[in-house]
């Protein structure tokens, strides 16, 4: 891309660091806690300032309100009345030709759309989308579009210069600090190797047979009773959890996810030592799957021990998932054009490129065959369908 980000270094030296490398990303695990109420009483707050407009100096001059993403941190509301929330850097790009002076654009590190009336369902989500000058996006679809096309936000310059503009209905809201998230009511686990039903509470990011991955949180009370949400990565969309931690062996415990129209339901056991991790056997439909999860700032490597999980790799493997005729490409909504042209992308880069196809039952035949086609037109020869549960 040739682009390097400039967030939060003086804009003094913004032109030394054009022909070098970008900052590292981050993980923004403390982005991905605001969400729901917590997302959506943003701008309503007197601790946020809404804005038609931010200058790049403005973007720059927004503090770090995340321990861990340096990047300037807005609040939406689109011109649908939905809410985002985003991660956004000023950059440089070099010239195509290398020759004249670099140009200023936006890169929109991370963003995530949640419907109005519905704050657990995710409408549209992204990262590393790069704003030129004169270039809109509509948070609603997560897509670039042309001008009055249904854009909430415009990369534009003026006189005074670049800027971020919010077009029509749709407002940018900027806080001092970070807002208050509900914490999951647990000091952490207990020490020792002894296993309490407490030391199932936290944050976990879970995986089951390679096909479902989320952010699950688990609330423990005094009699083991289990209750919390689950995110998935899938959709974006947030689903109750319910369960019990067994009280004659507690080192295992039995919740469930409870979908429209499925549950999954699982069975795990928490590691003795650390109690960093937990892993055991997940039902859906009558057919039996595994499952790990990851506590948040959990121990699953021996003391002394450095390991990291880091990006789990995809060696070319996409997903995509139909229901009710929308189209979902590893997780982000999607079109037909659209789905073609990233999947004709991703083959040039990689020639092992693979897609899994998941859909309900119920979903028309019609639908699914279409898509197979253009999944074949972009030029993918590995396509595998599987039934899946609607929703999920």
């Amino acid at each position: 891309m040739c682009c390097v980000r400039i967030s939060r270094v003086s804009l003094a030296v913004w032109v030394g660091f054009v022909l070098g490398a970008s900052s590292a990303s981050t993980r923004g695990d403390e982005f991905d806690r605001i969400e729901g109420d917590t997302l959506a009483l943003v701008l309503k707050t007197n601790e946020a300032t809404t804005h038609k407009r931010l200058s790049i100096n403005q973007i720059h001059a927004l503090p770090n309100i995340f321990a861990d993403a340096r990047s300037a941190f807005l609040v939406a509301r689109t011109d649908q009345g939905n809410v985002a929330r985003l991660l956004v850097a000023p950059a440089f790009r070099k010239q195509p030709s290398g020759q004249g002076k670099p140009i200023p654009v936006l890169v929109l590190e991370r963003f995530d759309t949640f419907e109005s009336g519905n704050l657990s369902t995710r409408l549209a989500r992204g990262k590393d989308i790069l704003l030129f000058e004169g270039f809109s996006f509509d948070l609603d679809s997560g897509q670039v579009v042309p001008e009055g096309q249904g854009g909430d936000l415009k990369f534009e310059s003026v006189k005074e210069g670049p800027g971020l503009l919010a077009l029509g209905s749709a407002a940018i809201g900027t806080l001092n600090k970070a807002p208050a998230t509900p914490k999951i009511p647990a000091a952490g686990p207990s020490p020792g190797r002894t296993v309490l039903p407490g030391d199932y509470a936290g944050r976990y990011r879970l995986f089951a047979n390679g096909q479902w991955s989320g952010t699950l949180d688990l609330i423990v009370d005094s009699q083991g009773k289990v209750s919390g949400r689950f995110r998935s990565d899938l959709n974006g969309t947030s689903y109750e959890v319910e369960g019990q931690v067994d009280r004659e062996s507690p080192p295992k415990a039995q919740f469930a996810i409870r979908f429209p129209r499925t549950r999954q339901e699982y069975e795990g056991l928490i590691w003795t030592e650390g109690k960093g991790a937990m892993a055991g056997t997940m039902r859906m439909l009558g057919r039996p799957y595994g499952f790990f999860s990851i506590r948040e700032g959990g121990r699953f490597a021996p003391e002394g021990e450095e390991v990291s999980l880091g990006e789990i790799p995809k060696n070319g493997q996409h997903t995509v998932w139909l229901s009710q005729g929308k189209i979902r490409l590893d997780g982000q909504l999607t079109t037909e054009p659209a789905l073609a042209e990233t999947l004709h992308k991703a083959l040039e880069n990689e020639p092992a490129t693979s897609v899994l196809v998941q859909a309900p039952t119920e979903e028309p035949f019609a639908t699914i065959h279409k898509v197979l086609n253009v999944i074949k037109e972009a030029g993918i020869s590995s396509i595998r369908l599987e039934p899946t549960a609607p929703e999920l």
